[in-house]
């Protein structure tokens, strides 16, 4: 089978359906520094943004990160088991909704982030100018994807021998690195104003941490046995060598109205 084949919109409803919750169990734990992925996302959204859309929402961790007196967050997601997970973590409101067909006015947000959702709702042009449509004059789409780097060695060594054993590398249904924002942004009236790059880590201590990791890949075309495969290669190297990290290079970028 090959990558075009893939049926992405059945994937993604069944790995979310079974594994609610993982992508945020993985990033909440995934530092840089001293913060995570998401509040990495949330400083890109002004203090006076009030009504903010959290764009495939998950499990809600965004929408949560934001939160503060006065401002409404809306998550929305099309996984009903991700919200119904997001439900029991936050207020909301939750929205079961299509990224390409937003429920809401034109013109009606302060700001939209995503967290990888820009990688996942598909095709790219699409879901930015359904975000220009609801974003107001001066609003923002602030937005975080997986990148190829920032990498150093020993993190490509690692990674290296994680891809050898699976035969291949996590996938997602639009471009890696939301490859085309810029133009596409420009196109549908939104001004890049940041592109940026930083690198996380998640920490292997046993086999409970390796499966997590392991569980929360979007890996449709891998076998279970060859991520077992992996998973028993990080268990035996924590093991052997004690707690260690993966890297998790991260982009984000912004854009205004």
């Amino acid at each position: 089978m090959s990558e075009d084949e893939v049926n992405w919109r059945r994937y993604l409803a069944e790995f979310h359906r079974d594994r609610a919750g993982v992508v945020e169990a993985v990033l909440s734990r995934s530092m840089g520094g001293d913060h995570s992925p998401y509040r990495w996302l949330a400083r890109a959204v002004s203090a006076d943004a009030n009504l903010v859309l959290d764009l495939a929402c998950g499990s809600g961790p965004m929408s949560r990160e934001l939160a503060q007196p006065g401002r409404t967050v809306i998550g929305v997601d099309l996984s009903a088991e991700e919200l119904a997970l997001a439900g029991q973590r936050g207020p909301g409101p939750w929205i079961r909704a299509d990224g390409l067909s937003l429920p809401f006015a034109d013109g009606s947000m302060d700001a939209i982030t995503s967290s990888i959702g820009l990688a996942v709702v598909t095709p790219l042009t699409a879901v930015v100018a359904e975000c220009a449509r609801v974003l107001r004059p001066g609003g923002v789409l602030a937005a975080i994807a997986p990148a190829l780097r920032p990498l150093g060695p020993r993190d490509l060594r690692v990674l290296t021998r994680i891809n050898a054993r699976l035969r291949t590398k996590p996938q997602y249904p639009g471009p890696l690195e939301l490859v085309g924002f810029t133009k596409i942004a420009e196109s549908h009236g939104l001004r890049r104003v940041e592109d940026a790059r930083e690198r996380y880590h998640f920490t292997v201590r046993d086999r409970a941490d390796a499966e997590l990791m392991m569980r929360a890949l979007y890996l449709p075309q891998t076998r279970w046995s060859r991520v077992e495969s992996v998973i028993e290669l990080l268990e035996d190297r924590a093991k052997r060598r004690g707690a260690f990290e993966v890297a998790i290079p991260m982009r984000r970028v912004v854009a205004i109205k």
